[in-house]
């Protein structure tokens, strides 16, 4: 099957990367207040956890919060497919709201209230009511999904739930712990597997407003990170996707990869990214990259064994150096560690 993708995905081997997107899912309000409201869903919500839950009220939208207090499995339902369907319900405080909201939605109960819920006096904050309609609310669920594959264009994540193909989300992705990249993803596939006995889905996202300060960051990573292109390439024909190239080992890449080695522990991480102690952000990414692709290890395929371990914790020593000195508050740590001067 041709590959129509503009850009080219890759598998991750060793980096992990985990997305997190917002999506809606219709739920069942069983009954509501303006403390409070109890709901039946499809998906478990987490004791604790705060979801943001819209209202439809005659195509006007009302948008509260909630914290989840309390949440059970309440039955299960076979899917069109046959596949059993695990239904939850729980409850949600809500969160403080302004007087026009608790207007809003105190209109909104009276419009749709089915009759009074039989409570003892004081269990709950306001007396709650019923609905008369079973598909009032969406709720936005929060979740973390694993990245499988990633690319310039999009990614491909695993989860347990489908999602309709063409849904869009806002999502967010955590490349390390310094670099956040939000974006909008459209749902382009959604492939059901099993895996020991176990049911999960493959779905493919496409970025829709990537911009390009975090096009630049994902690029980055990607080009430091091992990696395998997807099916329809051999390894070395990614590298060159991402614009490596290989010529043979040069003496002077080795002496000064043998030298960068001997040295990394003490030479400090300014001087190992080549830049001042009064070095700006900017500078540090840019002299970074250059190191990176420097030694980048499928830039050198066809180096020894006992090179490439070395060149390996090279690497990894950037790496580590970047992370510090991007992070204000690790590097500000870093700053006040007494680190050898000693010249190489």
């Amino acid at each position: 099957m041709e590959d129509k993708r503009r850009h080219k995905r890759f598998i991750l081997n060793v980096a992990e990367v985990k997305a997190k997107m917002m999506f809606a899912t219709e739920v069942k309000v069983i009954d509501i207040s303006i403390g409070g409201i109890s709901l039946k869903a499809n998906r478990r919500l987490n004791l604790g956890n705060e979801y943001a839950l819209k209202l439809d009220d005659n195509n006007k939208v009302i948008a509260v919060k909630g914290t989840v207090v309390w949440s059970s499995l309440g039955e299960c339902k076979a899917a069109a497919d046959g596949e059993v369907v695990p239904i939850y319900t729980a409850g949600l405080k809500l969160a403080d709201m302004p007087m026009e909201r608790i207007d809003e939605l105190q209109n909104f109960i009276e419009g749709h209230k089915k009759n009074a819920v039989n409570v003892k006096e004081g269990k709950r904050l306001n007396v709650r009511v019923h609905l008369d309609n079973a598909d009032t609310a969406v709720l936005n669920i929060p979740a973390s999904y694993k990245v499988r594959e990633i690319g310039l264009g999009g990614l491909l994540i695993e989860c347990l739930q489908d999602i309709e193909i063409g849904s869009i989300m806002p999502m967010s992705l955590s490349l390390h712990e310094d670099k956040l990249i939000k974006v909008t993803g459209r749902v382009a596939s959604c492939r059901g597997e099993f895996s020991d006995g176990q049911k999960h889905y493959a779905i493919g996202l496409e970025f829709l407003d990537l911009t390009d300060k975090d096009r630049e960051a994902l690029t980055t990573f990607i080009a430091c990170c091992p990696f395998v292109e997807d099916g329809n390439m051999k390894e070395e024909d990614a590298n060159q996707a991402l614009g490596a190239n290989f010529p043979a080992i040069s003496q002077e890449f080795i002496d000064k990869l043998e030298h960068f080695y001997k040295w990394h522990k003490t030479m400090g991480y300014y001087k190992a990214l080549g830049v001042t102690e009064w070095a700006t952000s900017q500078q540090i990414k840019h002299a970074f990259l250059t190191m990176a692709k420097e030694f980048h290890p499928d830039k050198h395929p066809n180096i020894p064994q006992d090179l490439k371990e070395k060149n390996e914790v090279v690497v990894v020593y950037l790496n580590e150096a970047y992370s510090t000195l991007m992070n204000p508050r690790l590097r500000k740590q870093y700053d006040r560690i007494p680190v050898s001067r000693v010249r190489h």
